[in-house]
């Protein structure tokens, strides 16, 4: 199964493979959306962008997340290649992300018009793809860093926007991408490991709709806040 990779690496003033320009172009062919061994995993942040612009309840946002729980121990070479942390259920630990129809697409592409539905609104992960982001330490100074983008494996691999003749990309567009995407995914890891924490102590019940509802009161601290 294919994940988009976020790393945080030691700088390196050797690093001669480093990319300096990008070309791509999306022809919405569609394979990104209906690849069946690939899981588009979802930041709570995604998760209430989707619920509020659809003004989703709880129960409909339940048929759109799912929970993906693996009947095989992952290695840690892919665990580290998750965007998400996994989060404790009553079933084990669980990776959230959207739903997939019975073909193994995408819940929400619409396979006649060749688009997503919610493009808008679509997750963190599907809008940085075919890249991923490294996030670039400075080795004389640890308060300072800079990201740093690249073509994932998969993208390499099967997607016909990355060619030769496709046009050079906004890299400083992208990179602006690359800081909300790592941004959100470090807030989405303090929500997890506080989850996992709580259901350690027992002070939750570990099911999918418990989990979904604490990110609904998410919106609604940050809302008083305002």
């Amino acid at each position: 199964m294919f994940f988009f990779i976020l790393e945080i690496v030691e700088n390196s003033k050797n690093n001669k493979s480093e990319i300096k320009e990008f070309r791509f172009e999306c022809t919405r062919c569609g394979k990104c959306c209906t690849d069946k061994t690939t899981l588009v995993n979802v930041t709570y942040h995604d998760i209430l962008r989707i619920k509020e612009n659809l003004n989703l309840t709880l129960d409909e946002l339940l048929e759109v997340i799912g929970f993906y729980i693996f009947e095989e121990q992952l290695s840690e070479e892919d665990r580290k290649k998750m965007v998400t942390s996994p989060i404790s259920t009553e079933h084990g630990p669980a990776f959230v992300g959207l739903l997939k129809n019975a073909e193994g697409s995408c819940y929400f592409y619409d396979k006649e018009k060749k688009r997503c539905k919610i493009y808008k609104l679509r997750p963190m992960f599907c809008r940085t793809f075919p890249f991923s982001f490294r996030l670039i330490l400075n080795q004389e100074d640890k308060t300072k860093a800079k990201i740093k983008m690249r073509y994932t494996e998969k993208g390499k691999k099967y997607c016909p926007g990355i060619t030769k003749d496709a046009p050079l990309v906004d890299l400083s567009e992208w990179i602006k991408v690359g800081k909300q995407t790592l941004e959100e995914l470090n807030d989405n890891y303090v929500l997890m490991e506080k989850w996992n924490e709580a259901v350690e102590k027992k002070a939750i019940e570990p099911n999918a709709k418990n989990f979904l509802r604490t990110v609904l009161n998410l919106s609604k601290k940050e809302t008083k806040k305002k």
